[in-house]
């Protein structure tokens, strides 16, 4: 592997990263409890890109509802924040999921992405949250 090769892939994940970050509105008044899980339709798709960047759908199915791993739907539905962080940050081996504390997409924006799963938990959200095109 040249080093060319080695550079790209960190540089692309660098900027995906940058992007999704720069795109993702600040939360002066957020509440990350099992009460007012609905999110600006901004924010929705935003979290919503952000799984798709990092690739949850690739063991956790297309919407989330379980796959070769179970639903991250149901997860945050019967499980505490504090579970559902541990999960996603420190991982279960055991189980095969990976821990995504050293991702920066996943770590700085987890409170985002656990209310997303309690919005589409309690069906605020749908599945796909883009505005329908015209």
């Amino acid at each position: 592997m040249s080093a060319l090769s080695a550079i790209v892939p960190r540089c692309c994940a660098v900027a995906v990263v940058v992007v999704i970050a720069a795109a993702m509105p600040t939360w002066a008044d957020a509440d990350t409890g099992r009460t007012g899980s609905r999110l600006t339709d901004d924010a929705v798709v935003s979290t919503w890109r952000t799984l798709r960047a990092v690739d949850c759908a690739r063991c956790h199915g297309k919407d989330y509802q379980g796959l070769a791993a179970p639903s991250i739907v149901e997860y945050a539905r019967t499980q505490s924040r504090e579970m559902f962080v541990r999960m996603v940050l420190d991982g279960e081996p055991s189980r095969g999921m990976p821990a995504y504390r050293d991702n920066p997409l996943i770590a700085a924006h987890i409170d985002d992405i656990y209310r997303y799963f309690l919005g589409r938990a309690d069906g605020t959200i749908p599945a796909d949250p883009r505005p329908a095109q015209r």
